[in-house]
């Protein structure tokens, strides 16, 4: 939540009355007392973001700055609003899990019922720590420094794609990541991605976030992101205005580690769907992107990313057995609160597990952060637009780092021609990604696609042949049944993937036994 609107929220709350909350004191029979009750459940849910120099519009480190907001916290926690925690399912505990227990609420309700008494001093918990040193991790190996932002005072919310130069000169292992904004006064939030070119890679973008009261992001023993030779970065700033004029200068610190220090690579999976189209005034419109691994490996959290009009977020697992677990729900989401769920431990994934994500968009003008409910909205980085992302982070069991697309695409073609030595076409479709089809006489065959940048396995069935034309139904997993319609023989294929009414994928290629022998003579045109 916005520091001004939290703010607002609790100053209309002051006059409400509070509803009873049955709760019992394990304390014994006594009076519930800020000192001996309250003050340890703030210590450890709040004190992190409400402290001094957090931009929080209070600090809530003793009982002189909490008794004036009794009422309000008393209200925001019981209504779930404060500590901002959105996840309502997960597959695991949350190590970074913000919410209070209902005794927690309980017992700060009854507190405030009974009077919002400080109690005795001797009964207060020691106060937490905090490192005054700039960065809490230490010097970083490598900092970038972002370009300076001007934040007019008392204007609307202000988002900014800032550039970085990283441009090392060799891969290198990033153990930890430190994101230091200049002001926190008006800094909200601020993702950091690694990009080469003008393009985001998808599978090793993401490497790190920063809102009030986060910790520096310390990836798990053992694990390390990896950032590229000749990437840069980009860091996606959210600004939200004091009522005077600010700047900030956010500053983002790399901790490297060495080959020795490192098992696995720490991969950042997007499941993303980038073709949607959310009508104005949709209250309540569904968006699905999917994922099936590759590999066998470990999950160890999940984000998920909308803007304004995100409403709730699923992660599901389907099991190659057919068993499914949800692996993460996230309701009431809040664009503001940019949050990586990460698991207490990880859980295993076998290679072919799909993952299904689920969103919904509430485009309508009852929703009071939706800029313009009648605005037909499509993904887009400008945070009025909207994107629908599930960010995973994995390593693989075998080796230390995820496959190429190329080489889980051979991986593929090999185990197909070897399953079905006959009926396996290889071509590279319209945007030149070399791809592999298994097309039998009858049954049901397979088609990969590259599905928003993921390489999808799709089912193919309804398979009718006519001489050497046919035509089928392909499923794309999480979008819609196409239409697939060609010719093939003993020399080529030539096939057509509707994607709409005007538009389609033109496929052509040759079976594969054409296509080693000639890759094996140097004339393979499909790139694998």
């Amino acid at each position: 939540m916005k520091p001004m609107k939290f703010l607002a929220v609790c100053l209309s709350l002051l006059a409400l009355p509070l509803a009873s909350v049955a709760a019992e004191n394990d304390e014994g029979a006594g009076p519930i007392t800020y000192s001996k009750h309250v003050a340890s459940i703030l210590n450890q849910k709040c004190v992190r973001c409400h402290r001094p120099g957090q931009g929080t519009p209070m600090t809530l480190g003793s009982y002189e700055e909490v008794r004036p907001w009794a009422r309000s916290i008393a209200r925001l926690v019981k209504e779930g609003t404060m500590p901002p925690w959105h996840a309502v399912a997960s597959i695991g505990p949350i190590t970074n899990d913000r919410s209070l227990e209902e005794k927690q609420v309980a017992t700060i309700v009854r507190w405030v019922e009974q009077g919002s008494l400080e109690g005795d001093a001797a009964d207060l918990p020691q106060s937490p720590t905090f490192s005054d040193s700039e960065w809490v991790l230490g010097e970083p190996d490598f900092v970038v420094t972002l370009p300076e932002v001007f934040v007019p005072g008392g204007g609307p919310d202000q988002f900014e794609n800032l550039s970085g130069k990283v441009m090392l000169p060799e891969d290198r292992w990033i153990g930890a990541v430190e994101i230091l904004p200049g002001n926190k006064k008006v800094v909200h939030h601020v993702i950091a991605f690694q990009i080469k070119g003008f393009n985001v890679d998808p599978e090793q973008g993401w490497l790190g976030a920063w809102a009030a009261g986060s910790e520096p992001m310390t990836f798990p023993p053992g694990t390390a992101r990896v950032m590229t030779k000749g990437a840069n970065l980009v860091g996606d700033m959210h600004y939200h205005p004091a009522e005077t004029d600010e700047t900030d200068i956010t500053r983002i610190g790399f901790h490297f580690l060495d080959d020795a220090e490192v098992d696995k690579e720490l991969a950042n999976i997007w499941v993303m769907n980038t073709g949607f189209e959310i009508p104005p005034g949709a209250p309540d419109h569904e968006v699905r992107a999917s994922y099936r691994f590759a590999q066998s490996g470990k999950l160890f959290g999940f984000a998920p990313h909308m803007h304004y009009r995100g409403k709730d977020f699923t992660f599901t697992a389907t099991y190659p057995d057919g068993s499914e677990d949800v692996l993460l729900r996230v309701e009431n989401y809040d664009f503001n609160w940019q949050t990586m769920y990460t698991l207490d431990q990880p859980i295993e994934v076998p290679e072919g597990t799909l993952i299904e994500c689920v969103a919904h968009f509430d485009n309508s003008a009852d929703n009071v952060l939706n800029p313009d409910p009648t605005k037909t909205l499509h993904f887009g980085d400008e945070s009025y637009d909207e994107m629908m992302i599930g960010f995973m982070d994995f390593v693989v069991d075998d080796g230390v780092r995820m496959e190429t697309t190329d080489q889980t695409k051979a991986r593929y073609l090999k185990r197909m021609i070897e399953e079905h030595p006959n009926e396996v076409y290889v071509f590279a479709d319209s945007k030149g990604a070399p791809t592999s089809l298994h097309l039998p006489p009858q049954g049901e065959g397979l088609l990969y696609l590259r599905v928003n940048r993921n390489l999808t396995p799709c089912r193919i069935f309804d398979i009718e042949w006519e001489g050497s034309s046919f035509s089928a139904s392909v499923d794309v997993p999480g979008f819609k049944v196409l239409d697939l319609e060609g010719t093939a023989d003993a020399r080529s294929f030539s096939a057509k993937l509707r994607t709409g009414e005007d538009s389609a994928l033109d496929f052509e290629g040759s079976p594969a036994a054409v296509w080693r022998a000639e890759k094996e003579a140097g004339n393979s045109s499909s790139g694998l």
